[in-house]
């Protein structure tokens, strides 16, 4: 009969490592099959006006739907740009302040005009397979589900509801370009403290206004994007201006009124759309009785400076030096 002797401590050693090793490689296979496992999270999530959006990290196309504020935002921050609205022919003959950025993107990223403005195609943009999409709020709301579907919608305001320095940010915060936001922002303060600066004499001694015009009447509207490029740079506004400022509504006056309203701006911003239309407003002799028609101190701009973001500001700062040096 054999006696049965315990195993010393230092003989149970080698087991107990074994055992050891085996665990800890059965907890990291577990560990790193539940990480395999786990639903991976990418993106940026940021709130908009339509609610929360989350943006992939990695964008390699975009789509804009209003085709101003949106477009401009995009081209600015150099997203990929692959989609736009177009504008009817002749509706516009001044060149688009996004003219050169726009060409750049078609070359670049082939971009294209999907729909005209006011007519989204949602087939369209479904086509162009867009990572991310980028609208002015109003235009997107009632077909907003239909978009998500596409991609994800980041939701802007307009001239109304806020400053496209806002949305800027926006936009750079939910596609990773918030460098590139903060240089075009001082970029443009920077421009509005070197015009301020320069004509300081002129600005403080000549009412002026950004005055729409076209065949039904005439129009002041403080929130367009000239009118406060305007306020930013410290312009005196005319009687009129001044108004619309105050009440932040816009103002507007029948054709025959056009005189006894405007007749004491030293200069006039004319926001006119079309050649033809531009044509009719010069030929106007109400128009001829204007004191800063009457003095040459008028420059013409359009639609296309009513709102944007950073490209836009920068060219409505060129078309008020314009004015200015004029004088």
């Amino acid at each position: 009969m054999h006696s049965f002797s315990a195993p010393s401590a230092r003989a149970l050693w080698p087991i107990a490592a074994a055992l050891t090793s085996t665990a800890l490689l059965v907890a990291c296979s577990t560990t790193t099959s539940s990480s395999t496992e786990a639903p991976a999270t990418s993106g940026r999530t940021v709130e908009t006006v339509l609610g929360p959006v989350t943006v992939p990290e990695q964008i390699d196309s975009v789509v804009v739907i209003e085709g101003r504020r949106d477009l401009d935002i995009a081209l600015a921050l150099d997203l990929p740009v692959v989609g736009f609205p177009l504008e009817g022919e002749g509706s516009l003959d001044l060149e688009s302040p996004l003219a050169e950025a726009r060409a750049a993107a078609v070359a670049e990223h082939g971009a294209e005009g999907l729909f005209l403005a006011d007519e989204i195609n949602i087939e369209a943009i479904a086509e162009a397979a867009p990572s991310v999409i980028i609208s002015r709020s109003d235009d997107v709301e009632e077909i907003f589900d239909q978009l998500s579907a596409i991609a994800p919608v980041v939701a802007i305001g307009d001239q109304d509801t806020s400053g496209w320095q806002d949305d800027l940010r926006l936009v750079a915060e939910a596609t990773g370009t918030t460098v590139r936001a903060e240089e075009l922002v001082t970029a443009y303060d920077d421009r509005v403290a070197d015009v301020a600066s320069t004509y300081a004499d002129v600005i403080a001694e000549h009412p002026v206004v950004p005055l729409g015009s076209d065949s039904s009447g005439s129009q002041v509207r403080p929130n367009r994007l000239l009118s406060t490029v305007l306020q930013d740079v410290g312009a005196l506004p005319s009687e009129v201006f001044a108004e619309a400022i105050e009440t932040g509504d816009g103002i507007e006056h029948s054709p025959e009124r056009l005189v006894e309203a405007y007749d004491d701006a030293d200069g006039i911003i004319a926001l006119v759309n079309g050649a033809d239309e531009w044509s009719a407003t010069q030929a106007s002799p109400l128009w001829s009785r204007l004191p800063a028609v009457a003095a040459g101190h008028v420059v013409r701009s359009d639609k296309s400076t009513h709102e944007g973001g950073p490209l836009t500001a920068m060219h409505s700062l060129d078309v008020v030096e314009e004015l200015y040096a004029g004088f």
